[in-house]
């Protein structure tokens, strides 16, 4: 039994090592398949990119294989080496060891065969088996297992190993992502792909409600398509910018974002947007106030910082800030940084004076960051601007007594004064004065006229001047702008003269111009008079030719307006550089006095009602009446043109001799003057010939002056008398001057001896022909101090000649025209006489009487008594100035009374030719009473002549007032008549019209009188009485002759009686004349008259802005006024 136990001992050890060898063996293959398995699910996973599932299954998958396949393969059979039930048979064993040893062959299974059969067979089996069992019994059964033999298996072990290895060398991501995927499988992993994303995590911080920019670049082999971005479980898609470039923008960050990108099944790692708030301003403000001289009114500007402002202005910023630790202003211009007050709660304050521009920064700090936004502003500072003058000067060149000064001043917002500066000659300072203006305008014009001091300007002196302006600049101190300087140069007494006498000459031609069409006019008006009388209605030719006349008529008065001006202020000039003597000037205040009487208003007055005629259509009869009234009225303008030609002779022969008179003495003074500097021999004698040859060149001038005198005398229908021997005496006085001349004259000094001498003298002939050339000199200059006597002494002759025949001619003349006014004031007095008694006699007859015939025949002689008064009248005119116009109006009214008288009578209306006779009378009284008036001017003035030896008269061309009260009691006369009377209808019409037309007459003198009296008593009660006569006129054209009308007659007449004697007293007549012989009246040009209604304009249009208006709004309303004035 002993070999039996050995044998199950090895067959036990064998079982062992079998198992033992299955489990070196499946540990290898488990090893391989393990490593394989391995592989392939890192293939699966590193290829499949598989989710957290298939990760999972992986894994899962990996340990089951990995635990069934141990268990299987290795630990299976490690548990078969203890569980011995489990293991192989020993039969199984038997064939096992058999095969591997062939002595022992089947003799190990038939052991272990008969071994089982022992106990049922005999001890034969037994012995059998014993026998064979020491037979085998030396045999190791477990060396028929190889274990070494399993290293065959490991080249399964090898192949992946190596490949394991390579990976880790060439790809270690497949290996070891691959596996950390698998093993965490929970946790998301981004696609391994040939691109990664790259962002910059600094950038990853933005500002709450601002815009965030994301960059994203992808770096790898490949370049990906799209990259979208998921945010809040939304997947959006972000722009390309280029090929590794990308870009998403959020309009509005409102706080912290998470994010991740993907691309083509790659996802990122998530990112978050750190949102902050960054220091922002809400609101601020900036209270401006401005330097108080620019009158603006502070202000305050909100959310706006650009500033323009004037310099000096204080700026006070008021910020209300978020989120801001501290805030400050950069003033770039001077480099400097304000830091703002802190206010607390978010507000802050800057404050600062501005004096220049520049740009400026606000800037805002707290723990994150500074302000984003670049909150930069511009300070524009205006500059106090220069102020500017325009000067539009217009310099008096009539008179040269004015400088008008037009213009316009600008500032930006104002003056402090305005001023004239102005220099005579001589005078190294400028004296200055102030002009107003308005303070409150910065854009205005001013208008001043300066009056030259008399007594420093004269003929030949100059006036420099300039203007000067000075802003009310508070911060730099005023500033001042002057314009240019200018010049006003007074022409010489020579060419003050020639432009006066060339004057004359042109208004003479313009009066007889004027005198021409005046008659021509006078035809026309006679043409379409005697046309009208042989039609019954009016054609259209008939009213051609009326509108004609008063085209015509427009003309004559625009020429005769013209010469008014032209001859006031010709005399003008004449009184202000040389001054006349009284009698000329009153001759010339006369004359113009009668021109400007020329075309009257009641003329005026008669044309218009001709045109009202015309454009109404009037009735045939109303034209003939009117044209009736044309032609006596066009027939006095003919009369009064040719007396005012004639008058102007006059004036102009009186002046030209009384300045040759002056001009003679002046000679006269000038040779004697000479004579005696010939006499004291201190001049050389050439000096002396030189002085004389002058006097001789101004001797031949005047004798010139004296020839035009001649020839305008002789162009006169009365020319005065001059002296027959006036050239003779000036002949005689050239003779001597030029005796004078030879005497004095150097190169007459014995040349003749000079020619013979010889050309070798000694010294001692030399000093001979000095000492004989001394005492020659002084022959000469004794000879012509006697031929400067000689000459002077004639000249005498001529200037006595010439005072003998103005003074003489004078007086004779006036003697001469005062007989004839007399004759003339008697044969009035006589016509009026003869008038009231034929007047009456036929307010007793009818017509059926017989003496109806002869009386009319008494007033067709009294008709033509009338006409030779008014020749010789007319005639009278010519020669006395005294003469005024308003006699030439009653004697042209007195001629038309006596043909309407004529004509009534022969149409034997004996009521209507009372009437006529009536009024005639009352200007035949009229006219006496004037005519008387000026007989008495004249006796005055030749008292005065004769008593001063020259005219210092101050007669009044016009009625006095002595005259006035005489024609106001007989016009007080006629009314209350008329009232008394009963009479009715058209003849009363009639009468209350012509009483109204001498009120009005006797209105206008009186106030012809009372100017220059206003402000003192008796121009107050002059105005009274103005009004009551305009009253009393209403009542006459209104046919309301009261009693109150009566009394206010009377009432007139007490007042004209005071006011009478008031100017005896006070000697009123000659204080007013000396106020008002001269007033001049500044001729401003045309251009400087529109300047002023332009000037007038602005002036109103600026009355419509109110005072209150912001001074910006005023200003620019100034600017449009002004292009409003430009463009008109």
């Amino acid at each position: 039994m002993g070999s039996n136990e050995a044998l199950k001992n090895q067959l036990k050890a064998y079982k062992a090592k079998y198992y033992r060898n299955k489990a070196i063996k499946g540990a290898i293959v488990f090893a391989a398949l393990i490593l394989a398995f391995f592989l392939v699910i890192n293939t699966v996973e590193f290829s499949g990119r598989l989710g957290s599932s298939g990760r999972a299954a992986l894994l899962y998958a990996f340990i089951g294989f990995a635990l069934v396949s141990f268990y299987g393969l290795v630990l299976r059979h490690i548990l078969t080496i203890k569980n011995v039930s489990k293991q192989i048979s020993n039969e199984e064993a038997a064939l096992q060891i058999g095969k591997f040893f062939p002595e022992i062959s089947d003799k190990l299974l038939n052991i272990i065969q008969l071994e089982k059969l022992s106990s049922k067979e005999n001890e034969l089996l037994l012995a059998s088996i014993r026998q064979k069992s020491s037979s085998i019994q030396q045999v190791p059964f477990v060396n028929a297992i190889d274990l070494k033999a399993n290293k065959r298996y490991l080249r399964y072990v090898y192949t992946p190993v190596a490949i394991i290895v390579a990976l880790l060398i060439f790809l270690p991501q497949f290996i070891t992502e691959s596996s950390t995927r698998i093993i965490k499988y929970n946790s998301d992993f981004k696609a391994e792909a040939p691109f990664s994303f790259i962002i910059d995590t600094q950038q990853l911080e933005g500002f709450i409600d601002e815009p965030f920019t994301l960059s994203i670049e992808t770096k790898g082999q490949l370049s990906p398509n799209d990259v979208f971005i998921w945010i809040n479980e939304r997947k959006i898609k972000v722009s390309k910018l280029g090929t590794d470039k990308f870009e998403y923008r959020i309009d509005r960050l409102r706080g912290d974002i998470s994010f991740s990108l993907e691309s083509e099944g790659i996802l990122s790692d998530r990112y978050t947007i750190d949102a902050a708030f960054r220091p922002s301003i809400d609101l601020f403000s900036m209270d401006i106030e401005y330097p108080k001289y620019t009158l603006r009114e502070n202000e305050s500007i909100r959310n706006s910082g650009n500033l323009t402002v004037p310099e000096g202005t204080q700026v006070s910023w008021k910020f209300s800030t978020q989120h801001t630790e501290s805030l400050s202003v950069l003033f770039a211009n001077k480099n400097e940084l304000v830091s703002a007050e802190d206010l607390n709660n978010g507000q802050f304050q800057i404050k600062k004076t501005i004096e220049s521009s520049g740009p400026y920064s606000i800037q805002l700090q707290n723990e994150f960051s500074s302000n984003k936004d670049s909150l930069k502003f511009q300070i524009e500072v205006i500059k106090d601007r220069y102020p500017e003058i325009v000067l539009d000067q217009f310099q008096d060149t009539v008179l040269y007594k004015n400088i008008v000064l037009g213009g316009n001043i600008r500032d930006d917002y104002g003056f402090s004064s305005l001023s004239f500066h102005y220099s005579y000659d001589g005078e190294r300072s400028y004296e200055s004065f102030k002009i107003p203006f308005n303070r409150e305008l910065s854009d205005q014009s001013y208008y001043q006229v300066y009056t030259l001091d008399s007594a420093k300007i004269q003929a030949g002196a100059e006036l420099k001047y300039y203007m000067q302006v000075a802003d009310n600049d508070a911060v730099n101190g005023s500033k001042a702008v002057k314009s240019a300087t200018y010049s006003f140069k007074i022409p010489s007494l020579e060419d003050i003269e020639a432009e006066i006498e060339a004057n004359d000459k042109q208004i003479q031609s313009e009066i007889d111009k004027t005198l021409e069409d005046a008659r021509e006019l006078n035809k026309m008006i006679e043409e379409a008079d005697e046309r009208l009388k042989t039609k019954k209605e009016i054609e259209w030719q008939d009213e051609k030719l009326m509108q004609e006349i008063l085209d015509q008529k427009e003309k004559l008065a625009e020429k005769v307006d013209e010469l008014k001006k032209e001859n006031q202020l010709n005399n003008q000039k004449l009184e202000q550089f040389k001054p006349q003597n009284e009698s000329i000037k009153q001759k010339m205040e006369q004359l113009q006095e009668i021109m400007n009487n020329v075309l009257d208003d009641e003329m005026k007055k008669l044309y218009d009602e001709l045109r009202e005629l015309l454009e109404e259509q009037s009735d045939i009869e109303e034209f003939r009446d009117k044209m009736d009234d044309l032609r006596e009225n066009s027939s006095n303008l003919e009369e009064d043109l040719e007396r005012t030609l004639e008058l102007f002779k006059k004036l102009q022969f009186d002046k030209m001799l009384e300045d040759n008179i002056e001009k003679l003495q002046e000679e006269i003074d000038d040779q004697e003057a000479l004579n005696k500097e010939t006499q004291k021999g201190e001049k050389t004698n050439e000096e002396l010939a030189e002085q004389q040859k002058k006097e001789q060149e101004d001797l031949e001038k005047l004798q010139e002056e004296l020839d035009k005198l001649n020839e305008l005398n002789q162009d006169r229908k009365n020319p005065d008398s001059l002296p027959e021997d006036l050239d003779e005496d000036l002949e005689e006085a050239k003779e001597e001057q030029q005796k004078a001349q030879e005497e004095l004259n150097p190169e007459g000094q014995n040349s003749e001896g000079e020619k013979g001498e010889n050309e070798e003298n000694s010294q001692e002939k030399e000093q001979q022909k000095s000492e004989g050339q001394e005492s020659q000199s002084e022959q000469q200059r004794q000879n012509a101090s006697k031929a400067q006597k000689r000459a002077a002494e004639k000249m005498k002759e001529v200037k006595q000649s010439l005072q003998s025949m103005q003074s003489g001619a004078q007086m004779e003349q006036q003697q001469e025209n005062l007989e004839n006014l007399r004759d003339l004031v008697d044969n009035l007095v006589t016509l009026s006489f003869n008038q009231e008694g034929l007047m009456n006699e036929f307010k007793e007859i009818r017509q059926s009487d017989p003496r109806y015939v002869k009386l009319s025949q008494r007033q067709l002689k009294l008709q033509d008594d009338s006409k030779i008064i008014q020749d010789s009248l007319i005639s009278l005119s010519q020669r006395v100035f005294q003469i005024s116009s308003f006699v030439m109006r009653e004697l042209g009214e007195m001629n038309r009374q006596m043909d309407g008288a004529v004509e009534t009578l022969k149409e034997k209306r004996v009521s209507q030719a009372v009437g006529k006779q009536q009024f005639a009378m009352t200007s035949i009284n009229n006219l006496a009473l004037l005519l008387d008036d000026v007989v008495q001017q004249m006796q005055q003035q030749m008292a005065s002549q004769m008593g001063k030896g020259s005219s210092k008269g101050n007669q009044k061309n016009k009625p006095q007032m002595g005259g006035l009260s005489e024609l106001q009691q007989q016009l007080s006369e006629q009314i209350k008549e008329l009232k008394e009377s009963g009479m009715s209808g058209r003849q009363l019409s009639e009468q209350l019209a012509k009483l109204a037309s001498q009120q009005e007459r006797l209105r206008n003198a009186l106030e012809n009188f009372e100017t220059g009296l206003d402000g003192n008593k008796l121009g107050e009660k002059i105005d009274q009485l103005i009004n009551q006569m305009e009253e009393n006129e209403w009542d006459l054209i209104n046919k309301s002759i009261t009693d109150e009308t009566v009394q206010r007659q009377q009432d007139i007449l007490t007042r004209l009686l005071e006011a009478e004697n008031s100017v005896q007293e006070r000697g009123e007549d000659e204080e007013r004349k000396g106020r008002t012989a001269f007033d001049y009246d500044l001729s401003i040009p045309e251009s400087l008259n529109e300047y002023l209604k332009a000037k007038e304009k602005e002036i109103e249009l600026l009355r419509t802005i109110p005072a209150k208006l912001n001074p910006y709004y005023k200003k620019e309303t100034n600017k449009y006024f002004k292009k409003i004035k430009e463009k008109n």
